[in-house]
């Protein structure tokens, strides 16, 4: 094999040797996008500045492992002969445990030092909480103001200025700056280089591309993500994947990104210690990790709460919670990626849901056609919610698409509501409206005067948990068969994905919310609504197309 860099070499023959186990997706990053960048002829490897980076690690109470030397090489050290960078983008994705924070940390210390030598090449730490933003901010204020051996003292204090909110490059005047999910202070931002730490909690790409704006006033700019894979599906870290996986299948000469991405390869490998360094890299060099996670394993059976944390964080494989989660993410996907046809004429039942009138009010009308569940939703989101600032989900795109719409006002109006079942009514043959039944009350007098009433027409249904737990099974056997269909509908699947099932004394489910303020569920439970009231739906619209069992409401 073709030597390449001394500081690349070394880990990239250990995973085409099979010398360290390791997953496909390390294989694919070695062979379709390392290997043909290093063949190319307008790519050169300038190890003089790899190791003069590499030499700063005599200031840090560590030393880089070898697939962290290998990164930096490939991050600072590969140009194409133009002298612009080959990388641009890097997106890191290993286990708790690697050390991710402490390889940040190197690679902030070097962009702010003369060996990086770019002039006003500012760093932005980004992550969604403030402890964790600071966190590689802190090693590296604490390798300035505390060496780890006396004598850097001095040299330390020559070349770079700390305080606990902002480090100072001297040489090049670079800054390192930390930052939360809050938009504000992020424009017209000069930024050299852009760090996401954990970007497995990021839904909302307003915030993040606020940041990136400031990029290209610099040369070498450059985006970097490090994080562990986590539980929020649907959102920024699951589109990157879907992408990192079209990067890694073949060479793309255009690609200036590398993707360096760690996991288990099987549910069935979380508890082969072995074979978690396909996750941990460091977990060879770590024995006091090793030893940590062998007794994770060890008492599993009795702390099996922890196994979605532990498949998610640890092994960077998600499962979800099959005790708690409403379904799994492929069949909450399956549910928004089929089209809803034209249903104008089609009879349908509604459902609304909401806790409070100055927070969220959903409106859904759910029709069953030809062994298909259609569901189709509106979201009234009143401008007043004090949940608004804590919701990471892209809201104001949602409002944009259609699906949602803001509410200038204390509270959304109830003539909001049966507005739209009214606007609805005219276009499908809505039969019955199912509502919670201490909901109901507000929205009374307004219901009746579009027709609908439930005690003298007995065209809405009061819902009571009774009448939940009998739609459950049924909502079930749709996810699982693939027979939802929620359309092009993100606010859907996020919807769904915050809700959770309970079960009471009796074995009954009902559902809750994953998290009780800034994960809504009232899309979802407009749905569960109208599951409630489905028989209601004629049988000439094919009902008996899926076989539900007897349910009695």
């Amino acid at each position: 094999m073709r030597s390449y860099s001394p500081y690349i070499d070394p880990y990239l023959r250990k995973i085409k040797n099979n010398e360290v186990l390791h997953c496909q997706e390390q294989e694919l990053m070695i062979d379709n996008l390392v290997i043909p960048v290093l063949e190319r002829e307008d790519v050169i490897i300038d190890n003089e500045k790899i190791e003069k980076g590499l030499s700063l690690q005599k200031y840090f109470p560590y030393r880089l492992i070898e697939w962290e030397v290998f990164l930096f090489a490939l991050i600072v050290g590969v140009y194409f002969t133009d002298g612009d960078i080959v990388f641009n983008e890097i997106r890191v994705m290993v286990g708790r445990g690697s050390g991710k924070n402490g390889f940040i940390s190197f690679l902030c210390f070097y962009f702010l030092s003369p060996y990086h030598g770019i002039r006003g090449y500012n760093i932005d730490l980004m992550a969604n909480a403030e402890d964790q933003a600071k966190t590689s901010f802190k090693d590296v204020y604490e390798v300035i103001t505390d060496p780890v051996e006396a004598k850097y003292k001095s040299v330390l204090k020559k070349n770079y200025h700390a305080t606990r909110e902002l480090i100072t490059g001297k040489d090049t005047k670079s800054e390192l700056r930390y930052n939360t999910s809050s938009k504000r202070g992020k424009d017209s931002k000069r930024t050299g280089c852009i760090i996401f730490d954990e970007k497995h909690e990021y839904t909302d790409v307003q915030n993040m591309n606020t940041l990136k704006s400031g990029l290209g006033k610099v040369w070498h700019g450059r985006i970097i993500t490090i994080t562990t894979d986590g539980h929020i599906r649907g959102a920024v870290l699951d589109q990157e994947k879907e992408q990192n996986r079209a990067i890694l299948k073949e060479y793309n000469p255009l690609n200036r990104t590398l993707v360096f991405w760690c996991r288990i390869e099987k549910e069935e490998e979380w508890n082969q210690i072995d074979k978690l360094v396909k996750a941990i890299p460091s977990l060879n060099d770590f024995p006091s990790l090793r030893t940590t996670i062998q007794k994770e394993i060890i008492d599993m059976p009795y702390n099996m709460d922890y196994y979605p944390e532990y498949m998610a964080k640890r092994c960077n494989y998600p499962i979800g919670n099959k005790e708690v989660e409403v379904a799994t993410w492929e069949d909450i996907k399956a549910a928004t990626s089929q089209e809803i046809p034209d249903l104008t004429g089609r009879n349908c039942v509604g459902g609304v849901d909401y806790a409070k009138t100055n927070d969220f009010v959903v409106c859904g009308l759910t029709f069953h056609v030809r062994g298909k569940v259609y569901y189709i939703q509106h979201t009234f989101i009143c401008r007043s919610s004090r949940d608004l600032p804590g919701i990471k989900a892209p809201l104001q795109e949602w409002c944009e698409k259609g699906d949602a719409e803001m509410v200038d006002d204390v509270e959304i109006p109830p003539h909001r509501v049966t507005g739209w079942f009214e606007k609805m009514g005219q276009t499908y043959n809505i039969l019955k409206i199912a509502i919670d039944n201490f909901r109901y009350s507000l929205l009374n007098s307004e219901f009746k005067k579009i027709g609908f009433d439930a005690f003298e027409r007995k065209n809405i249904l009061l819902v009571r948990p009774s009448h939940i737990m009998q739609a459950a099974p049924i909502i079930n056997s749709l996810f699982i068969n693939h027979n939802i269909v929620f359309g092009d509908t993100p606010i859907m699947r996020w919807y769904t994905n915050n809700t959770k099932k309970q079960m009471d004394s009796n074995g009954n489910i009902t559902y809750g919310k994953i998290e009780p303020n800034y994960r809504k569920t009232d899309g979802f439970m407009a749905f569960v609504n109208t599951i409630v009231i489905l028989d209601e739906i004629p049988e000439e619209i094919d009902y008996k197309e899926i076989d539900f069992g007897v349910y009695t409401y």
